[in-house]
């Protein structure tokens, strides 16, 4: 069985080192309730109808969550991400080609106060 793509973009993205310091998290964010942590949460956002021996595009949702009081640190992880995937489109075989959608969203912030970065990525895969 094939990973979901949300899955295939957390290993992708833990391989360039991209998740380094954050605790990784699939499909929902579950706060630890330590001011310190920092997390990156991957899920599936729908996307194209998926044919046999086609492409079709998988969006995937990417929230990069900072710690309490570190919120520039937190924009220039999201920037970081988008630099890499930006230099870096073809990166692993198993995403397809990946692209950041409409670029740095504006941030918005948790009931506890932290920073959320709410990025978006097109995956054109086929087989």
């Amino acid at each position: 069985m094939n990973l979901p793509m949300y899955e295939r973009v957390k290993n992708l993205f833990q391989d360039a080192g991209l998740t380094t310091g954050r605790i990784v998290q699939l499909l929902f964010f579950e706060d630890t309730k330590k001011a310190t942590d920092a997390f990156i949460v991957f899920a599936p956002n729908n996307g194209t109808p998926i044919r046999s021996d086609l492409g079709s595009d998988h969006y995937v949702m990417v929230n990069v969550i900072g710690p309490k009081d570190k919120r520039a640190a937190t924009a220039q992880a999201a920037q970081s991400i988008v630099d890499y995937i930006q230099a870096n489109p073809m990166a692993d075989e198993c995403v397809g080609y990946i692209q950041n959608m409409a670029g740095i969203p504006p941030p918005v912030l948790t009931e506890e106060g932290r920073i959320v970065f709410r990025l978006q990525f097109s995956c054109t895969y086929g087989e």
